[in-house]
């Protein structure tokens, strides 16, 4: 390739680096790329097939990272080992921040990504401990590491590498008895039945059910009143756009989620066993309600600063009832939690990589109290 056509590819490139990763896939057009890069439409096509191609082209740039680093894992012990795949989930967010923003959408979005990252992760786990890894031992490791990651680049929440390498080995809460008949006690309070029937909620719960279907961008708002069976007009007496219409809902939902945990874990004995309930618990909210988690996970290209607050939410949760530690680092403890039960979630409803849940949390609890050390 010559010199000249390497420099526009790379402005091609750039540009849509740029768009993807300050907008999401659905708003960015081919034509916008192109006057990014300062190219014309035409010279896009010598490239790329459409726009999809290019969005896969920065997507594959954050896999080979991983697939080449995670394959260059070595050391003497398991510390030594662990050491590097932590720096190497430490390095990918310092040189490719944007590429990590569009693999978010990728991941909701095209879940074959997932899929690849996934088995890369998998393989990267492995080296760590010279063996194959159980779906549990997945989660509680990668579930914490690249949630972790996560709210770090993107909201802030710093940590300590040498405590999250800790926690990993020797495991968060101490080994109180768990019941695992409490924990996975069928008798659920409903706490969804007491909301009003009125115009407000006639309308989000119609956004729900069309934004779980059939995704935000394809829904606009006339076919949000014809199917809560209004006029147009009645929409913007509650919203004023379509934008504050889901930060409603992201809202609605992360309060409906912590009330449903909250009201169902009360009888649980101790930290330990209400921990692995709301993990469960986590699971059966979201699968009686699969439009809730569709609806969070496309919201976070479309109303950020909402989901974050809906994290924020859960984190705060975490912090006022987090006893029986072995760390001093309460704000990791959490995330680390949250981010195994939204791993979880992302394995079970968007990959279908686990068909018992009962057998993992029952695994989990074996290392969120005693780690992975072998």
């Amino acid at each position: 390739m010559s010199k000249r056509r390497t420099k526009t590819l790379e402005k091609l490139i750039d540009a849509s680096r740029d768009l993807f990763s300050s907008k999401w896939f659905e708003t960015v057009s081919v034509a916008e790329i192109c006057r990014e890069a300062g190219v014309s439409n035409g010279v896009f096509y010598r490239y790329f097939k459409n726009k999809k191609g290019i969005f896969e082209y920065q997507l594959n740039e954050l896999i080979k990272f991983f697939d080449r680093e995670f394959n260059s894992i070595r050391g003497v012990t398991i510390e030594d080992r662990l050491n590097k795949f932590l720096d190497i989930v430490i390095e990918s967010s310092l040189k490719y921040k944007k590429q990590i923003t569009i693999y978010r959408e990728a991941q909701y979005r095209f879940p074959e990504y997932e899929k690849r990252l996934r088995r890369i992760y998998i393989t990267g786990i492995s080296r760590i401990f010279n063996r194959d890894i159980s779906e549990a031992e997945y989660l509680y490791i990668a579930g914490a590491v690249r949630f972790i990651n996560i709210r770090n680049l993107f909201n802030g929440k710093e940590y300590q590498k040498e405590q999250l390498k800790d926690i990993i080995l020797n495991g968060i809460f101490y080994n109180d008895e768990v019941n695992f008949e409490s924990v996975f006690n069928k008798e659920l309070v409903n706490v969804d039945k007491k909301e009003r029937d009125d115009t407000r909620n006639r309308l989000l719960n119609s956004g729900i059910q069309l934004f779980g279907s059939k995704g935000y961008y394809n829904v606009n708002i006339y076919d949000i009143v014809k199917e809560a069976g209004y006029a147009i007009g009645t929409f913007y007496i509650y919203f004023n756009s379509k934008e504050e219409f889901l930060s409603t809902i992201v809202k609605k939902i992360s309060k409906l989620t912590r009330r449903f945990i909250t009201k169902n874990s009360e009888f649980s004995k101790n930290r330990l066993e209400r921990e692995l309930r709301g993990i469960y618990l986590f699971l059966k909210f979201f699968s009686e309600n699969k439009n809730y988690y569709e609806i969070v996970r496309e919201a976070e290209f479309v109303v950020n600063k909402d989901v974050r607050d809906y994290y924020e939410s859960f984190e705060k949760g975490y912090l006022k009832n987090l006893v029986n530690i072995k760390y001093d680092a309460d704000i990791l403890v959490s995330n680390i939690l949250m981010g195994i039960s939204h791993y979880m979630g992302i394995e079970k409803f968007f990959l279908q990589k686990i068909d018992d849940e009962k057998m993992i949390i029952k695994e989990l609890k074996i290392y969120i109290t005693n780690g992975i050390k072998k």
